[in-house]
């Protein structure tokens, strides 16, 4: 008795030391992820001439809230921002719905072909956008779209992309049979159960979806820099991208900094981003496991 008792306070003394070091690499590694953020943050709230100390200022000496004001004055920055959340809302609603439907007939309807063309669709995630780039643009330029927003917004009308229909359809198959055969006795149709069964059910999914594709739509930068080249419908990518390489037309001309102003829009930029994830990842985590549990 008295070995196994030793043994369990050496087994229990070597948990605890795994504890303490897993906790500090976490604490370690969440420091340099956050370093960043930090340094964005403290930046935009910076004067410019503060930027190129050296060494650095780890606290701006005056904080410059006007830095915030000043950048939708060299640039119409809060116009882009109207314009990737219309991009952002239409094409996530988009991608979300078509998505769904899709999932939903690929799980629950029996055709020939079926688990060939599903895995047809998931096939097409291996293949990068680069690939399809030059015929998309045509098409769409055949179509007179270019210099439009319906590139970025329409094709999300269409199945939503392979991932988000592998979601839908994993989680429809996770939900059992008998359900489906029930609302089928009580006169349910197909897109009644869809729609009224299940998809308030797939509320962890969605969740998950929404945040997935406000991150893409939001912080997306090839699409509207391929397909849109009047300045007036600039997302925030593209906005940011202007400030950064062209120095912001004319200030850039009088030879004014714009560092500041430049992390003052990241910053802006980064914060719906970072209020969806923190608010609903509760709800992430939950759809990410549910959709691989299969009855």
């Amino acid at each position: 008795m008295a070995k196994e008792e030793i043994a369990r306070q050496h087994k229990g003394g070597r948990r605890d030391l795994f504890d303490i070091f897993a906790t500090g690499l976490t604490v370690f590694l969440g420091l340099i992820f956050f370093f960043p953020l930090y340094w964005a943050v403290i930046g935009a709230l910076k004067d410019p001439a503060e930027l190129h100390l050296i060494p650095p200022t780890w606290f701006p000496r005056k904080v410059r809230w006007e830095n915030f004001v000043e950048v939708g004055q060299v640039i119409p920055f809060y116009r882009y921002v109207g314009n990737t959340a219309i991009i952002t809302i239409l094409g996530m609603v988009g991608g979300i719905v078509s998505a769904s439907l899709v999932g939903y007939g690929f799980s629950s309807f029996r055709f020939r072909g079926r688990n060939f063309w599903f895995t047809v669709l998931l096939a097409t995630m291996i293949l990068p956008g680069e690939v399809t780039l030059i015929p998309t643009y045509m098409i769409f330029h055949y179509l007179g779209w270019v210099n439009t927003y319906k590139p970025l917004i329409v094709p999300n009308y269409f199945g939503g992309g392979a991932f988000s229909v592998f979601l839908f359809r994993q989680f429809f198959a996770s939900i059992p049979k008998e359900l489906n055969d029930a609302a089928k006795i009580d006169g349910c149709e197909p897109f009644r159960y869809y729609l009224q069964i299940l998809m308030p059910l797939s509320t962890p999914v969605i969740i998950t979806l929404c945040i997935l594709w406000f991150q893409y739509l939001w912080n997306d930068l090839m699409g509207p820099l391929i397909y849109i080249s009047d300045s007036s419908k600039y997302t925030i990518s593209v906005g940011l991208l202007a400030l950064r390489t062209s120095i912001a037309g004319a200030v850039g001309r009088r030879g004014k900094p714009t560092e500041h102003l430049l992390m003052a829009g990241s910053v802006i930029a980064m914060i719906p981003s970072l209020v969806i994830f923190f608010t609903l990842q509760r709800y992430f985590i939950r759809g990410v496991i549910m959709t691989g549990i299969k009855s």
